[in-house]
C-alpha cells in the first residue's frame, strides 16, 4: 500500500516537473489561445497560451510550445495595442543549455529588452521531447513601468517562437502569428473570489476591435490607395502607351493624340495617390522607416515587412521619376528616340512587378490588414492572373500586327476589326481590375479595429 501511495506521488511530481498544456478547461475556467490559426490543440498547433485572472490580483498563464532549436529557444506571447510588433510586452518561456525559465520582455520595435522586474514569477518549467512549458504568474494593475503593461485589459496577442542569442530572444522573420483583440481579464476570479463574468466574446475569449484609432486608419487608406493606383490606374496607363498608339489617329486634344491624353491623365492620377499613400504611410509610423538599415540585423532585414518596405519605396519612387524623364525624351523623328521608350518602357514595367510583388507580400503575411486574408489573397491572384493575362493577349495581338505591317497584307477594315477587338480587351480589363481591386479594398476597409 504505501509503495503504491510512493508511486503514485512520485508519478504526480514527475507530470508536474514536466507539465504538460490542458485544452479541455478552455473556454471554460480560462481562456486560451493557439497557433497557427485553425490548428487543433494538443494535435498540430506549434503555441498553446492560456490565461487566467487569480483573486483579481495576479494574472496565471500557460506557454508552450515548441520552438526549432529547443535546446536554445523560445516561445512567446505579446500584448500589444495594434497588430504589429513594437511596443509590446513580451512574456516567453525559454530554454537555454538544459535550464528553462520565464522571462518578462518589452520589444520597441524588432528587438527585445529583458525586463528584470517581480511583477512576473516563474512557477513551473519544463523541455520534454522538445517542448517547451511553463506556468507565469503577472501581476495586475499599474506596475510603475510604462514597459510592463497592466494585462487586466483587451490587446492584439502575438506569438512567436525561435532561437536564443546569447540566451536572449531574436528576430523572429517567419514564426510569428497575430491574433485578434482578446480581453486577457475575462476569466478566473475577482478579488472577492468570484467567478469573472463578463459579455462572452467568442469561445476562446477573443475579440476583434471596433474602432480604429488614427494611426490604424491611416493604414487603411495606406492601403487602399496602393492597390487602386497600381492595380487600376497605373496598369492601364501602361496599356494605353503600349498598345493603343495607332487608335484615333486623327483625334488630338491638347495638341497631342489621345492615346497619350489618356496614358499621362491616367498615370498622374496613379501617381498622386502613390504620393498620398506614402506620406500616409510614414505618418501612421511615426516618421519611422521600417525597411531595411544599416544597423538592423540580417532577421530584420530579410523580414517581409521589410521587403515590403524597400519593394514599394523603389516601385513608388520609379513611378515618381517617369513623368520628370518624359519632359526630357527626345524628339520623335531622333535616332536616340527608340532608345528612350525602350527605358522608359522598361522602368515603368519594371515599378508595376515591384508594386504586385509588395502587394502580395501584404495580402499573404499582413493578416491584421485584412478582415479576411484568404479572401484577400484570392482576389489578388485573380487579379494578377487577369493582369497577365491581359498583357499576354495583347502582345500575341502587337506581334501578329507587327508582321501584318511588314508584309503589306493587311487592310483596313481588318485593322479596325483588330483595334475593336484591343479595345474591348481593355475594357474587360478596366472593369475586372475595378471590380477585384475594390473588393481587396472593402476588405481592408473592414479589418479588424486595434481599439475595443
Amino acid at each position: 500500500m504505501i509503495l503504491r501511495l510512493l508511486t503514485g506521488f512520485l508519478f504526480i511530481q514527475t507530470s508536474l516537473a514536466q507539465g504538460t498544456f490542458d485544452p479541455s478547461t478552455c473556454g471554460q475556467t480560462k481562456g486560451c489561445l493557439f497557433a497557427p490559426t485553425g490548428c487543433v490543440p494538443s494535435q498540430d498547433c506549434r503555441i498553446s497560451f492560456s490565461y487566467q485572472v487569480q483573486n483579481g490580483q495576479t494574472l496565471q498563464m500557460e506557454i508552450s510550445g515548441q520552438p526549432p532549436n529547443p535546446q536554445a529557444g523560445f516561445v512567446a506571447v505579446g500584448f500589444s495595442k495594434d497588430n504589429s510588433m513594437g511596443d509590446d510586452s513580451v512574456s516567453a518561456c525559454v530554454s537555454n543549455n538544459g535550464q528553462t525559465t520565464g522571462l518578462l520582455a518589452y520589444t520597441p520595435a524588432k528587438s527585445i529588452t529583458v525586463k528584470n522586474s517581480p511583477v512576473q514569477t516563474t512557477i513551473q518549467a519544463s523541455a520534454t521531447n522538445g517542448n517547451l512549458y511553463c506556468v507565469l504568474r503577472r501581476q495586475l494593475g499599474n506596475t510603475g513601468d510604462a514597459q510592463i503593461f497592466d494585462l487586466n485589459g483587451t490587446y492584439y496577442v502575438l506569438m512567436a517562437d525561435g532561437p536564443l542569442d546569447n540566451g536572449i530572444p531574436t528576430y523572429h522573420s517567419n514564426n510569428r502569428w497575430v491574433l485578434p483583440r482578446t480581453d486577457i481579464g475575462r476569466y478566473g476570479t475577482n478579488a472577492f473570489g468570484q467567478t469573472i463574468q463578463r459579455d462572452d466574446p467568442g469561445s476562446q475569449g477573443a475579440t476583434s476591435g471596433t474602432q480604429h484609432s488614427t494611426n490604424d486608419k491611416l493604414k487603411i487608406a495606406h492601403g487602399i490607395l496602393m492597390v487602386l493606383a497600381w492595380s487600376v490606374f497605373i496598369f492601364t496607363g501602361i496599356l494605353f502607351a503600349r498598345h493603343f498608339r495607332g487608335h484615333w489617329p486623327n483625334t488630338t486634344m491638347l495638341g497631342v493624340k489621345m492615346w497619350f491624353n489618356f496614358h499621362r491623365t491616367i498615370n498622374m492620377i496613379g501617381v498622386g495617390m502613390t504620393i498620398a499613400a506614402f506620406v500616409l504611410i510614414f505618418v501612421a509610423n511615426g516618421w519611422q522607416w521600417s525597411g531595411p538599415k544599416a544597423n538592423a540585423s540580417t532577421a530584420e532585414n530579410q523580414a517581409w515587412s521589410s521587403i515590403h518596405s524597400i519593394l514599394g519605396l523603389l516601385a513608388c519612387v520609379i513611378a515618381w521619376a517617369q513623368p520628370l524623364n518624359a519632359v526630357f525624351r527626345c524628339n520623335p523623328e531622333s535616332k536616340a528616340r527608340p532608345i528612350f521608350n525602350m527605358i522608359h518602357r522598361f522602368f515603368g514595367f519594371s515599378a508595376w512587378l515591384m508594386a504586385a510583388a509588395a502587394t502580395m507580400i501584404a495580402v499573404v503575411h499582413f493578416n491584421g490588414m485584412f478582415s479576411n486574408r484568404d479572401a484577400a489573397l484570392g482576389l489578388y491572384i485573380a487579379y494578377i492572373a487577369v493582369a497577365g493575362l491581359t498583357l499576354i493577349v495583347l502582345e500575341l495581338i502587337f506581334i501578329r500586327n507587327f508582321f501584318v505591317s511588314r508584309r503589306g497584307v493587311g487592310n483596313e477594315i481588318e485593322m479596325v476589326r483588330i483595334q475593336r477587338l484591343q479595345l474591348a480587351i481593355l475594357l474587360l480589363y478596366i472593369v475586372c481590375a475595378v471590380g477585384l481591386a475594390v473588393a481587396i479594398c472593402v476588405l481592408i476597409g473592414l479589418k479588424p479595429g486595434d481599439l475595443a
